[in-house]
């Protein structure tokens, strides 16, 4: 985990290699915890490894209610909401959100295993209760919610009319791009799966310093902007992939603002 110790802001940048294998807040994962509730309370991200054909539960946390997301990294396999019910196909850019009180069995292809990227937001006092939406890349590709912002793309999985708390997207960083970012209205946790980019920040004395990804077939980097980090965003030689939170979500209405140093971000329309 690095964590410069001289930063006024709290940019968190984490690397899954660097982390042993331990068991998921869902007790039938195992995998990584990339940030945790002290580097920021309203959620917290890991990365599970389910081994190829094994199934195990999606569902909430064993000790706290938590809205629970996925993203199919890499993999194949099945889910279905109940014994019995309908299976569905779960492939790689594949969405499922789901409220505390729903849970769905995934069941990996024989092919291989899968790494899933998760996601927990507490909801003890049961806000949020019978949500469950999936969706797949190809289901958003070509609509509103394929959105190009000029050095990059990004596919908006969920917004805000979906009626959950956090947004998931997926952004593709176009090469040898130079972005100077700022998200005064949301919080952003990006999480690479492939490519190499370098985040550029200011510690307390003004300073500019930086710090590159670290990803390869099998790990990734991801990246805690939870205090609206001023950063630039620089990416290499070849297209960079990675998925994006927005907390809270956003609506797919905002615009990107210019500020008056050269830094842009989402509007809020809240």
């Amino acid at each position: 985990m690095l964590r410069s110790e001289s930063l006024s802001l709290n940019m968190l940048i984490t690397h899954s290699v660097d982390f042993p294998e331990s068991t998921l807040p869902n007790s039938a994962l195992s995998g990584v915890q990339l940030t945790t509730e002290k580097d920021f309370s309203d959620f917290t991200i890991y990365e599970a490894r389910v081994q190829a054909n094994s199934t195990v539960p999606f569902r909430s946390p064993d000790n706290k209610r938590s809205l629970h997301f996925y993203y199919c990294i890499s993999g194949r396999g099945k889910f279905q909401a109940s014994a019995g019910g309908e299976k569905r196909d779960i492939c790689p850019d594949t969405v499922i959100a789901l409220s505390s009180d729903v849970i769905y069995e995934l069941t990996v292809s024989a092919e291989g295993p899968m790494r899933v990227f998760v996601v927990y937001y507490p909801d003890n006092e049961l806000v949020y209760t019978s949500l469950a939406v999936v969706r797949s890349l190809a289901e958003i590709d070509g609509t509103e919610r394929d959105v190009d912002w000029g050095n990059g793309h990004s596919w908006q999985y969920l917004l805000k009319p979906d009626g959950l708390p956090l947004g998931i997207s997926k952004t593709r960083l176009n090469p040898v791009t130079s972005s100077k970012l700022a998200h005064q209205h949301h919080t952003e946790s990006v999480y690479y799966t492939s490519g190499r980019v370098t985040y550029k920040w200011q510690d307390t004395s003004g300073t500019w310093v930086n710090h590159s990804s670290k990803v390869d077939a099998g790990n990734g980097t991801n990246v805690l902007l939870n205090d609206h980090d001023r950063h630039i965003l620089e990416n290499h030689e070849e297209y960079s992939n990675c998925i994006s939170i927005f907390y809270p979500a956003l609506t797919g209405k905002e615009e990107q603002v210019l500020t008056e140093d050269g830094f842009t971000g989402f509007e809020s329309s809240y």
